[in-house]
């Protein structure tokens, strides 16, 4: 069996999304202490170790930057089954920005316990435009956090239906994906009928105040409805639900030793 968990971590602000978290709690956009931030990372530690998923992919982490105090959140989370660590500026790989810059640190990224290929890819449009897109056991998974613009998000939903559409074969695709209009705005990548709305009903997994959503999707092509389970975890420290999804038939391999078996991406941004 594979277990792939996603999760948006919010920025480990430890605001659940409650009015009364975003009330007490506002001054925590602004700036979050680390003793905060390393609570918030000691429930997706335990989750993680609770759950020992083969792949554990995060949107709205921060490597280091003004609002935080300049702490790597990715290293809070890495253990030593971890063969493979990566986090990635989730805006753009050329784009730089200067050490006061509120937008600096702002990332994406993955934790692989077995062998896995990827690369990091970037949208031609939008603020947020990374997508990872990796492949472990046979099945293809890709990652992305889209635009909070509708009009943005139907260039960038266009543009990841041709990227899943350059290969055949069992593919995942997750992320938060701000469909505030509805599950409606997911055709451009369910048209062609390969892919499937695998949380369709699996209940919201964003919440501000009363209001719910299911903002954060996951997709499985066909090929694998026979094979899968979804399941939505509450997170007391994000506004968003973790997805937890298990894919049975497919065996993960051993991880070999690495010489450096922890691949962190990423050195710092220059200032």
């Amino acid at each position: 069996m594979i277990r792939i968990v996603y999760a948006n971590l919010g920025y480990s602000r430890d605001i659940d999304g409650s009015l009364g978290h975003h009330v007490r709690r506002a001054h925590h956009h602004v700036f979050t202490t680390k003793r905060v931030q390393l609570r918030s990372l000691q429930h997706v530690r335990d989750r993680l170790r609770e759950l020992k998923p083969d792949l554990s992919c995060f949107v709205e982490i921060d490597r280091g930057s003004l609002t935080n105090g300049f702490f790597d959140q990715s290293r809070a989370l890495v253990e030593d089954h971890h063969t493979t660590v990566r986090i990635d500026n989730k805006y753009s790989a050329e784009r730089q920005f200067r050490r006061l810059s509120v937008s600096r640190g702002k990332s994406n990224a993955f934790l692989a316990s077995r062998p896995l290929t990827y690369v990091a890819r970037y949208l031609s449009a939008g603020k947020k435009r990374l997508v990872y897109d990796l492949e472990m056991s046979g099945i293809r998974v890709l990652v992305a956090h889209l635009s909070l613009r509708y009009r943005v998000r139907c260039i960038q939903l266009a543009e990841l239906a041709r990227w899943v559409a350059e290969r055949d074969g069992p593919t995942v695709v997750m992320g938060d994906f701000n469909v505030f209009r509805g599950a409606g705005e997911l055709q451009p990548l369910l048209a062609d009928g390969r892919m499937v709305h695998a949380n369709a009903h699996s209940g919201p997994t964003f919440r501000f105040g009363p209001y719910l959503a299911t903002l954060d999707t996951c997709l499985i092509s066909r090929d694998l409805t026979d094979h899968c389970e979804v399941h939505i975890l509450d997170q007391p420290y994000s506004d968003h639900q973790m997805i937890q999804l298990d894919i049975r038939g497919f065996e993960a391999r051993e991880a070999l030793p690495l010489a450096t078996p922890l691949l962190v991406s990423a050195e710092a941004e220059p200032a």
